[in-house]
């Protein structure tokens, strides 16, 4: 019966519902997933924790040895002029330590509520401060911060690379943090980590340590600053160069309040005690003639440090290094002999200089004049470090530079210099308030007239100019991503003589952008690591535009616009600008109406370009300020002592060959070439690019037409010569003129026109017909002239005659017709228009009778 039943059950069975099995089915399956997931989870999380590890190990193992010694070395950075030779010693100064409980405590709560407000309680890192940095960075917040503590700075300063991005900069910031912690925490007391802190850094010219600083900045030992110079100090510790008392006293005292408000936020100071201090002047702080001592080539020093602490992120006056710099010693010498009064006269004690001299051929910066009365080392830079209005030496770069690169200009392509406006209706005017007429770019740019600029500006589109521009290292000045149309006349903010210099470098050297640089190998003398910096050359324009460019501002020299000086056999080039001053401010102040704000002049050659700017700190002020006149002589006077001495002798540019030269007849529009009877005063040579050269002739002194259907009568002896009269040429076409003006001088028309009639009238004059006689040896004598379309004539010992009627102006004669030619015979009639073919013969009417 038991097998019977199982067999019933067997046939029949069990019906299991289907949405129970999916459901089964689908909690394996989650079941799995879960067990996939965990396993995943626990090989990522071994596989983390291996790597870190292993980072942790190689931190460990590759972090550098740490040596005592090392905190308070002191460092020694040697510089070497382009030849190898040593120009300066760096940083050779004995540092004075002090002990922890010499350090005044002001001091010490100063640098502890700037640099690391939690030093007393944590253990070398602080994980919250580093965490929420390293998340700010993540983000993308440049101003998250790197959060090292004070004992992580000093590993920083001494033992680690220069690397502060990408996997090398996290390796350095994990290197810090083990050293810091495992080093430096765990062997000293954080009395001692202080000491290390304020003796190690450089803070200043003669400042290794806050016991330097102190006597070279106030005259004082370390234990007896006060509140005021003990937060200027602090101050220091993040940027020395930045926050130099003695270059930046205005920065310096903006850094000093901060270290005040951070004090009073931490509770070291109360706000009043702070209140008081800020009253203080950093000016009023400092001792005299302090500030370290200069080298001879200190100007160019400064340039290279800066340079380096850019590039590389390290201060040469605290990091141990061989500098190989492009300095020319020759040329810095006469750079030198003008800041010294060797090689020219200053007009005062408080006008102020920037010069800037740079490679064609390298773009490298060969001599550097940074300022007047120094009084110590890394002072402002006025080659390098000013944001000044170029004035007209921007309009190569803004208007004329575009213009022929994207628009087809040539150096003779007409402009009009005549009232004219911005785009929103202003006017424009020139600096001598005149006009003069229709020029060529060529002139418009060598005399630099401000309105043929803007026309040149507004020939090409914002995208174009804002390319060229940046294309040479200059920065435009946008609103809205737009430039603004006084920005074809310089009004921008700013430029300086180094980016001027290497912008015009771009010009002559065919083309090619160099981003100026002032050393090309740096060797750090601790670790034998060598830096090789190499320029890069990008193209920012073609050669034809940068080859017109200079031909366009050598004529400003060779015309006698610009004198920069003179080099025998070579090609020199020369750019001025001036910018204007605020008429309220002047009014108010009681200045002239010639003052201006800055004073610029380019001078360039095939081997050198050199950008001089010359003026005051301060652009408005009653017991100092520029005109015109002193800005325009002495900047001329300085470029004019140096240019001698730097330029190569028999240096050429030579034209690329995609440039034509061509003849042009100048007032015309569209451009046209001279005529073979076009005057000397109105031809000119120019530069095209080679296919975008005219190739139409002008018809203005083109030949003139001969007269047509000649003949004679005659009664007895007098012969009455009679002819066509020719069609009124274009020239003095009254019509004509009128619709040509109207179609290519729109705004200036019925001006220009009348101009033109006017000098028709002194110049050319009228139609007329000139009557000559051949003699027999074939020469001409002229009979008179006459406007009517007959000539009468005796005929004198002679039965026959030869006659030649000329087309032709009453003044202007150079164009003259060739003529038309009839032999006369007293008893036939002859009708003869060509005067090598005469043979239509008729014989008198009245002789026949």
């Amino acid at each position: 019966r038991i097998k019977m039943e199982k067999k019933k059950t067997k046939k029949k069975g069990t019906k299991i519902n289907s949405s129970k099995k999916g459901s089964v089915k689908t909690k394996l399956k989650g079941k799995k997933k879960l067990y996939l997931f965990l396993m995943l989870a626990l090989v990522a999380l071994i596989f983390i924790s291996l790597a870190t590890l292993a980072f942790a190990i190689y931190i460990m193992v590759s972090a550098p040895e740490f040596e005592v010694d090392r905190l308070y070395r002191a460092s020694s950075t040697t510089i070497l002029d382009k030849d190898g030779n040593s120009i300066a010693e760096l940083g050779i100064e004995m540092r004075e330590n002090v002990t922890y409980d010499e350090l005044p405590e002001v001091l010490i709560d100063a640098i502890v509520a700037t640099e690391d407000s939690k030093f007393f309680q944590h253990s070398g890192v602080d994980l919250l401060r580093f965490t929420k940095a390293v998340g700010g960075q993540l983000l993308g917040r440049s101003g998250a911060g790197g959060a090292s503590t004070l004992t992580m700075q000093i590993v920083k300063n001494t033992y680690s690379d220069l690397a502060d991005s990408g996997i090398k900069g996290i390796i350095r910031k994990f290197t810090d943090i083990y050293m810091a912690v495992f080093k430096l925490e765990k062997s000293y007391t954080k009395q001692e980590i202080i000491e290390f802190y304020v003796n190690q850094p450089y803070l200043g010219p003669q400042a290794y340590g806050v016991s330097q600083a102190a006597s070279s900045f106030f005259g004082k030992d370390i234990s007896d600053i006060n509140l005021a110079e003990a937060s200027l100090i602090a101050g220091l510790f993040q940027a020395p160069g930045a926050y130099n008392p003695y270059s930046y006293p205005e920065k310096a005292e903006v850094r000093r309040n901060q270290v005040l408000a951070l004090m009073v936020r931490h509770g070291y100071i109360t706000q009043e005690e702070a209140d008081v201090a800020k009253k203080i002047k950093v000016k009023d702080m400092l001792k005299k003639n302090g500030g370290a001592s200069v080298y001879k080539y200190q100007d160019f020093i400064d340039t290279v440090v800066a340079d380096i602490q850019n590039k590389l992120k390290v201060n040469p006056y605290s990091t141990s290094m061989t500098i190989y710099s492009t300095m020319d010693a020759s040329k810095q010498d006469a750079v030198n002999a003008v800041y010294s009064g060797d090689s020219y006269k200053w007009q005062n004690d408080y006008v102020q200089c920037g010069i800037a001299v740079t490679n064609v051929s390298d773009g490298s910066i060969i001599a550097i004049g940074a300022r007047r009365n120094r009084t110590g080392v890394s002072q402002y830079n006025y080659a390098t470090d000013i944001k000044r209005h170029p004035g007209s030496t921007a309009k190569p770069i803004v208007d004329y530079g575009p213009a022929i690169e994207y628009s087809g200009w040539g150096t003779g392509t007409t402009v009009v210099d005549d009232v004219y406006s911005y785009t929103n209706g202003s006017y424009l005017k020139n600096v001598d308030g005149g006009y003069s007429g229709i020029r060529t770019a060529k002139y418009a740019l060598a005399n630099s007239r401000n309105i043929p600029a803007l026309q040149a500006f507004q020939a090409t589109t914002n995208a174009q100019k804002v390319e060229f521009i940046t294309n040479l290292g200059i920065t435009p000045e946008l609103h809205n991503g737009e430039i603004y149309e006084s920005s074809a006349i310089g009004a921008f903010d700013g430029t300086n003589p180094l980016e001027l210099s290497a912008a015009y470098g771009t010009f002559s050297r065919g083309g090619y952008y160099i981003e100026p640089y002032s050393f090309t190998k740096v060797v750090f003398n601790d670790t034998n690591e060598t830096y090789n910096y190499t320029p890069n050359r990008t193209k920012a324009m073609s050669e034809e535009t940068a080859y017109m460019i200079n031909m366009m501002l050598k004529y400003a020299v060779t015309s006698g616009v610009i004198n920069p000086g003179s080099v025998s056999g070579t090609d020199l080039a020369s750019k001025t600008g001036t910018t204007s001053v605020d008429d309220t401010q002047r009014r108010r102040l009681g200045l002239p109406g010639t003052t201006i704000g800055d004073a610029w002049q380019v001078a360039y050659s095939p081997d050198y370009a050199m950008a001089v700017w010359y003026g005051y700190d301060d652009k408005l002020s009653k017991e100092h300020y520029l005109t015109e006149n002193e800005g325009w002589n002495q900047r001329g006077k300085i470029v004019r002592a140096i240019v001698p001495k730097i330029m190569n002798k028999n240096s050429r540019w030579k034209q690329p060959n995609g440039v034509v030269a061509v003849d042009i007849e100048l007032e015309t529009n569209p451009v046209a070439l001279a005529s073979d009877y076009t005057p000397d005063a109105l031809r000119s040579t120019e530069y095209f690019k080679k296919g975008s050269e005219p190739t139409d002739v002008s018809w203005r002194f083109s030949q003139l037409s001969n007269p047509t259907n000649l003949t004679y009568a005659t009664i007895d002896n007098q012969v009455t010569l009679s002819w066509d009269e020719i069609s009124t040429p274009n020239a003095i076409n009254d019509v004509y003129l009128q619709d040509y003006f109207n179609e290519n001088y729109t705004l200036w028309a019925a001006k220009y026109y009348q101009k033109r009639i006017d000098y028709n009238t002194k110049n050319i004059g009228v139609l007329q017909y000139e009557i000559f006689i051949k003699n027999s040896d074939g020469s001409l004598k002229s009979l008179g002239m006459t406007t009517s379309n007959t000539y009468t004539v005796s005929l004198v010992n002679s039965s026959s005659a030869t006659y030649i009627v000329k087309a032709r102006y009453s003044i202007f004669s150079a164009n003259e017709s060739s003529g038309a030619e009839i032999k006369v015979q007293l008893n036939t009639v002859v009708n003869n228009d060509d005067a090598s073919d005469n043979n239509n013969i008729e014989q008198d009417e009245n002789t026949l009778n």
